[in-house]
């Protein structure tokens, strides 16, 4: 699609809208209250819950989909900002922790968080998976155990790595950066297929490049038989029987609003099913498993993180922080930080226009400085895994008095050690870059103009609101495990003392990773569903 010039702008061409398969089913094309039955309902569309739905319904199961958010296609991603931020990610983009100290970016459309992340796939390292089985009773995920679904996966999303000569010049600071300074960093392998470099996946793909679950998993479920309902929020599960009998789960009734953009009052949807798949990520399938009486023990506690924040350099030359691939290059020499299986690791993120006056720092006149010098800024960004203090949570989810979701979560004393190293060793690639000045996202910036300033840096508030947080991998919650009072689902992913009901997105992580989550996820899902499949086997003979 060529640009076509509007004014000084240049705006993408509009596409033509492909219509839904007839077995997607919108607001819009819902005009009365509708009751259905199947073998499975997955309650989410995102990288969990669509390969669950591609699994089981390639099993031969009856599946019904259940998602949130809008069903949309490349025509609807127009790459204009304001109006693609409210309407793909959670809470219209301004998900935060009760206090405002975290960011929380998630993707709210059919096909979640997978259409809208940076396209980056990193296995689950070995001493994680490790960790797992030794303190959770995790099984059947050893490295070379889950070594096959990987590859699986890897095939399916068409995951390959970047050459070396397609990386943005922001990624190339961390390239050239760790090079100069004799650290480990690598080009990453991503799940795209014939990308154009536009810089716009934050915003879905238009471009059709991202293999995101929106154009592999959802589709292949969908050919397979699934039926996919738009549009629908789910408000409770209900279990209608204490027993199935013959060893089948009891039936449990999933109660869902149907709500259209044209305003027209929300249809009932009610779905009966023996098993329910609840793929709604860290922070409303705790919720929802809340609302349905199903909380208790585990359930919303231990919810990680992955803390990040940025370091931005001021650069003589362009940069373009908004153009081209966003991850297209990692480094991991800190992963193992002083020897221990917690540490951070730093990225390049893609930063457009609105996107960065919002999380840039400074006020005013120092704010729009900054801004005005967009084109020359270099943004790094390092990511911590927390939860080296195995005995304190960090956060948690829970429904307030009102209904309303609470998100809390504080940065622990581990995880402020590795925050500061984090940002020491982003201000050094900067610096190994030539940038002239480096600028920190506290409140009252720490502003760097050599390596002899970064010592400022340790003594720079990290309380909450002092410094701007985010997160792009929130997980924890429901994690699996043998205890009942400690995990929310038994290492098989079913909800602790609730046949039938099961949990299959990152809220199953018993630990955070230390890596971007979205191939852990499928690969985890992808182990849960089979496993399910066999299982359950005589359901869908039924």
């Amino acid at each position: 699609s060529e640009p076509v010039a509007r004014g000084h702008m240049q705006l993408p061409r509009a596409l033509a809208h492909e219509p839904a398969p007839p077995n997607v089913l919108t607001a819009a094309t819902i005009s009365h209250d509708t009751h259905v039955s199947a073998d499975v309902v997955v309650i989410g569309t995102g990288a969990g819950g669509a390969v669950a739905a591609c699994r089981l319904a390639d099993a031969g199961f009856r599946v019904v989909m259940l998602e949130r958010g809008s069903y949309l296609t490349r025509a609807d991603f127009t790459e204009n900002e304001g109006a693609l931020n409210e309407q793909l990610y959670a809470d219209g983009a301004l998900r935060t922790t009760d206090d405002g100290a975290f960011a929380l970016v998630q993707g709210q459309a059919v096909g979640g968080s997978s259409l809208v992340n940076w396209m980056i796939m990193l296995r689950t390292p070995d001493h994680v998976l490790h960790e797992w089985a030794q303190h959770a009773g995790v099984y059947g995920m050893s490295p070379s155990e889950i070594a096959p679904v990987f590859d699986r996966i890897e095939s399916e999303v068409h995951a390959r790595v970047v050459p070396d000569d397609a990386h943005s010049p922001n990624n190339r600071l961390l390239l050239d950066g760790a090079r100069a300074l004799g650290w480990h960093a690598t080009s990453a392998v991503i799940n795209a297929s014939k990308c154009v470099r536009c810089g716009f996946c934050g915003l879905g793909c238009r471009h059709n490049a991202k293999q995101s679950v929106l154009l592999t998993f959802i589709p292949r479920a969908l050919a397979a038989g699934a039926t996919l309902y738009a549009d629908s929020q789910v408000t409770r599960v209900e279990q209608r029987e204490r027993d199935g009998g013959s060893g089948t789960p009891p039936i449990k009734r999933v109660h869902a609003q149907m709500h259209g953009r044209d305003g027209s009052p929300p249809r009932a949807l009610t779905i009966d099913a023996p098993l329910v798949v609840v793929s709604g990520g860290a922070i409303e399938t705790p919720a929802l498993l809340q609302r349905s009486g199903f909380g208790g023990g585990g359930v919303g506690q231990w919810l990680r993180l992955h803390p990040t924040t940025a370091l931005i350099g001021v650069y003589d030359h362009d940069i373009l922080v908004n153009t081209g691939i966003p991850l297209s290059s990692v480094c991991d020499e800190f992963s193992r930080w002083n020897d221990s299986d917690y540490g951070f690791w730093m990225h390049c993120p893609p930063m457009h226009p609105s996107f960065a006056s919002a999380a840039m720092p400074g006020f005013g006149a120092d704010h729009a400085a900054m801004m005005r010098n967009f084109r020359k800024l270099g943004v790094i960004v390092a990511l911590t895994r927390d939860g080296a203090d195995r005995a304190k949570p960090n956060g948690s989810v829970s429904i307030d008095k009102r209904g309303r979701i609470s998100i809390e979560y504080a940065l622990g004393v581990e995880e402020r050690r590795r925050v500061r190293a984090a940002q020491h060793a982003a201000a050094q690639l900067h610096f190994a870059n030539g940038a002239r000045e480096v600028v920190s996202m506290h409140a009252s910036p720490v502003r760097m103009r050599s390596t002899k300033d970064l010592p400022a840096l340790a003594s720079a508030s990290l309380d909450a609101n002092r410094i701007a947080m985010f997160s792009a991998h929130v997980n924890g919650t429901c994690r699996m495990g043998t205890d009942p009072e400690s995990s929310g689902t038994t290492p098989d992913g079913e909800r602790h003392g609730v046949r039938g009901l099961y949990i299959a997105d990152g809220s199953l992580l018993p630990t955070s990773l230390g890596v971007n989550p979205q191939e852990t996820i499928k690969a985890v899902v992808s182990v849960i569903a089979e496993r399910i499949a066999v299982r359950h086997a005589g359901i869908q003979r039924g």
